[in-house]
């Protein structure tokens, strides 16, 4: 398949790609620099919001509003104004650890996890954030939990786990908003590089961005089979989305701050927003909702 590149915008860490339909534009974070980002897709144009400094979600809300996750904190944050409406800090036992990916499920519920910023040990958690940002924990332990999808009828809910080099599944109750049986789905052992972020298709099958491994797999989710893989002109894809008004694109994060310098002559773009047509429509994403 032909990955182009759609944006030379050099992030540090391009993070956490979600299709903003109401506004026909993608929107991103570049983490290490606490920015949000965003490109529309018709009128080309670029921008970039500094909310922190760092930032690993961003997504929009109900009331045109972005929940973002900084730090150790959830917050709701209006763009007009570029201030900060409401936060809420979640408390762990370890305090070294720091919010990583989320998502919202189909009841507009953040899902979002923990992690150690050494990286290497279980100390992660998963969450689950309600609309007043009251919040419950609902699994651990996890060294890097990363992407998070959902099937199309919300009764699977799938999570990465790069340093484990897995991906998780669990049964899923939306209403309830709970999960339970979690069992490893697959073995990404045997492909380069870690499991990142991920979305999911309209067939249920998982597109994975494969962390120093050049690559974006895709995944069966019923067998757990290797279905394709395509190569990205940078070796570290960070993760990816679905988006475009027929959803058929699949746009691609990536890093250039944590590549190395003979990497980035190999691929000048790193950092940079690329996208493909997989031959495949992806799944409207949910939005928060506030209360």
């Amino acid at each position: 398949m032909n990955v182009t590149i759609e944006l030379d915008c050099r992030n540090d860490l391009g993070e956490g790609p979600v299709w903003d339909y109401p506004n026909h534009k993608l929107m991103w974070v570049d983490y290490n620099q606490g920015k949000v980002c965003s490109f529309h897709l018709q009128t080309k144009e670029y921008a970039e919001v500094q909310v922190a400094d760092t930032v690993m979600v961003a997504i929009p809300t109900n009331r045109g509003n972005w929940i973002l996750a900084i730090e150790k904190q959830i917050v709701i944050y209006d763009p007009v104004k570029r201030s900060r409406r409401k936060e809420a800090t979640i408390v762990e036992e370890n305090p070294d650890n720091r919010l990583n990916d989320g998502k919202c499920d189909g009841l507009g519920r953040l899902w979002i996890s923990t992690m150690s910023n050494t990286a290497n040990i279980p100390t992660g958690a998963l969450y689950r954030i309600n609309a007043d940002l009251g919040y419950e924990k609902m699994d651990e332990p996890f060294i890097i939990p990363n992407g998070i999808a959902w099937n199309r009828k919300s009764t699977r809910m799938f999570i990465v786990d790069s340093q484990m080099k897995k991906i998780f599944c669990y049964d899923f109750d939306l209403n309830k908003g709970s999960i339970k049986n979690k069992q490893v789905l697959i073995d990404t052992s045997s492909e380069p590089g870690l499991p990142d972020g991920m979305t999911i298709d309209e067939n249920d099958n998982l597109w994975v961005a494969c962390w120093q491994g050049q690559t974006v797999c895709c995944y069966d989710t019923l067998t757990g089979a290797l279905l394709t893989r395509i190569r990205t002109p940078a070796m570290i894809p960070s993760s990816c989305c679905f988006g475009g008004d027929d959803l058929s694109t699949l746009f691609i994060t990536s890093s250039r701050k944590y590549d190395n310098e003979e990497n980035i002559k190999r691929f000048p773009f790193s950092g940079g927003l690329f996208s493909v047509k997989p031959g495949v429509r992806g799944v409207q994403g949910s939005f928060f909702i506030e209360s």
